[in-house]
């Protein structure tokens, strides 16, 4: 008998779902493209459960007739390609038989369609790839339909799902990159019966971002409109002032489709040169037109990945046209309260601190005792950044905000084991969030009041910001949120005290002195205290060293004394 078998349809569909249907929010995607492509301008989604349990998409498009509608769940079936000539100028979101075959092997699949102008729509049943029961209904015009027990089937992929609030950031991802590419398409988002996102038809991408984003985000986007030899770029990005921690709020679309492509996030962070701080990015959303048959989307099943023919021209042109754009504009950002003086400030009340301690009064060539670390004695500082110090033998380099940043992360780990003290805002700051920063804060909703802040609900994305952890003094109250939140994203699946752990330091790091910060004498040598007094002086909790040492022998050879 032959070792090589002929796999069965059902177990070929299986496969098949496992390349497209990675998890619910690909399920979404799928459906969401679909409607697209039959010319809705309505979506409307519901899931329960992080969509493991049900799934609806609702459109209002052209529909499908009986004959399609029993077509339509046949592996390889589609209305958007004939011959394989037709996958190099593919115009339509999603052309693959895979989809919909693959959704109903591992669910149970209901959809209701019916035509413009029919009289009668109809439903088809299919229970994990079964034979298909079809039957006449009533119906509106559009296409209904509802996924139900995903991978009731593959309990072994149903398992390595990941939990419900995790599952629902994705979904909300999908539908939120859905509305910025669409904005003649009306999009609503339900989860558990309640309405999360809703995002009208505008007919402007502007207008759309700031139903996402807030009107104050929308209010600090610059448009962008460019037309070069390979492609042309519409859409806005954020002024240099509005920036986020990570790189999930760059959108991109080439053709109507989101897709990730590293050169083309690159090209719109290269495109601000040095106006944007370290590690800080901003707010795009770019649509990408180019010639079809120049673009292969084929790189990945779902077609979210996609690779250019001449992708070092494309990302040329993406960045000198933001480039251009951004210098044409007024970037001075809004006034904010100055950070010399909250560094000021820091100042002033650290030396109130210490003014009455004697051993920090003593003559400058007198050490600070009681220290974990060798005797050191302060020559002075560097650069703004690094405190130089004289040992007994030899001398060593300390960076003020490495060593900073070990003391308040363990003063706070000391003095804040349950709970985080906070500060009341004189002014409560009302705050819109993009629907996954939304469900990010009501995830951990305990977590961030046990790190000090106050956030209450004031609307469906809208929340109002009450107090903040009196460790971070007086940053401001939206960029502080911001970046917790990004730190969160960041960190989606992990146990909840990494969780913890890993907002304690961002606290630490953004209560202390940084690089640049103008020291006196006396604020470095309180630091040197603080800092032999740590369980580990010796690196920041990022593990970054805080000290680096000379030995007087190195010193010596260094100028040829040995």
């Amino acid at each position: 008998m032959g070792r090589i078998n002929m796999l069965s349809p059902h177990t070929v569909n299986q496969i098949a779902a496992g390349e497209v249907i990675e998890r619910p929010a690909s399920v979404v995607k799928e459906l969401i493209e679909n409607s697209l492509d039959a010319g809705s301008n309505m979506i409307h989604v519901s899931v329960k459960n992080g969509g493991k349990d049900f799934i609806r998409v609702t459109d209002n498009g052209y529909g499908m007739s009986l004959e399609d509608l029993k077509i339509a769940f046949k592996k390889h079936a589609t209305s958007k390609i004939n011959s394989i000539e037709d996958l190099n100028s593919l115009s339509t979101l999603g052309f693959r038989g895979e989809a919909l075959p693959s959704i109903a092997a591992v669910s149970e699949i209901k959809a209701v369609s019916k035509e413009r102008d029919a009289l009668e729509g109809h439903k088809i049943s299919i229970y994990g790839g079964s034979e298909p029961k079809v039957e006449e209904v009533g119906a509106p015009e559009g296409t209904t339909i509802e996924v139900n027990e995903l991978f009731y089937n593959t309990p072994a992929r149903r398992r390595y799902l990941k939990k419900t609030s995790t599952e629902i950031r994705h979904i909300i991802e999908v539908v939120t990159r859905y509305s910025l590419a669409y904005p003649n398409v009306e999009f609503k988002l339900e989860i558990d019966g309640n309405e999360s996102m809703f995002v009208p038809r505008t007919n402007s991408t502007l207008e759309n971002i700031k139903y996402v984003y807030g009107k104050e985000i929308a209010r600090q986007m610059v448009k962008v409109g460019y037309k070069g030899d390979d492609i042309e770029l519409h859409g806005y990005v954020s002024k240099p002032s509005v920036t986020r921690a990570n790189r999930e709020h760059i959108y991109t679309f080439v053709n109507s489709r989101y897709v990730r492509n590293k050169a083309l996030k690159d090209a719109v962070v290269a495109g601000y040169s040095t106006l944007l701080p370290k590690h800080r990015y901003p707010i795009a959303v770019l649509k990408v037109g180019i010639d079809i048959g120049t673009v292969d989307v084929n790189v990945h099943p779902t077609k979210i990945e996609i690779r250019f023919e001449k992708e070092e021209k494309v990302k040329e042109e993406v960045t000198e046209a933001i480039n251009y754009v951004l210098l044409e504009h007024d970037l001075i950002p809004r006034p904010q309260k100055e950070k010399k003086e909250i560094i000021k400030d820091k100042k002033e009340e650290i030396e109130r601190e210490i003014g009455s301690q004697s051993k920090l009064e003593l003559d400058e060539k007198e050490t600070v005792e009681e220290s974990s670390l060798p005797r050191m004695r302060v020559l002075g500082i560097i650069h703004n950044s690094y405190i130089v110090v004289e040992m007994d033998d030899g001398m060593a380099v300390i960076d003020q905000h490495a060593a900073h940043e070990r003391i308040n992360y363990e003063d706070i780990k000391k003095r804040h084991k349950d709970q985080i003290d906070s500060q009341t805002l004189v002014s409560p700051v009302t705050i819109d969030l993009i629907p996954k920063e939304a469900a990010m804060v009501r995830a951990n909703e305990a977590l961030l009041k046990e790190m000090g802040f106050g956030i209450e609900p004031f609307g469906r994305t809208t929340f109002r910001i009450t107090a903040l952890p009196v460790v971070l003094g007086e940053l401001q109250a939206e960029e502080v949120l911001y970046s917790v939140l990004d730190e969160l994203i960041e960190l989606k699946g992990k146990p909840l005290e990494d969780r913890r752990e890993e907002l304690i330091c961002y606290m630490a790091c953004h209560s202390s002195f940084t690089a640049g910060d103008d020291l006196s004498i006396t604020t470095a040598r309180y630091i040197l205290d603080k800092l032999g007094q740590t369980n580990n002086p010796y690196t920041c909790p990022h593990g970054r060293p805080t000290i680096i040492r000379f030995e007087g022998s190195v010193i010596k050879k260094w100028f040829k004394r040995t």
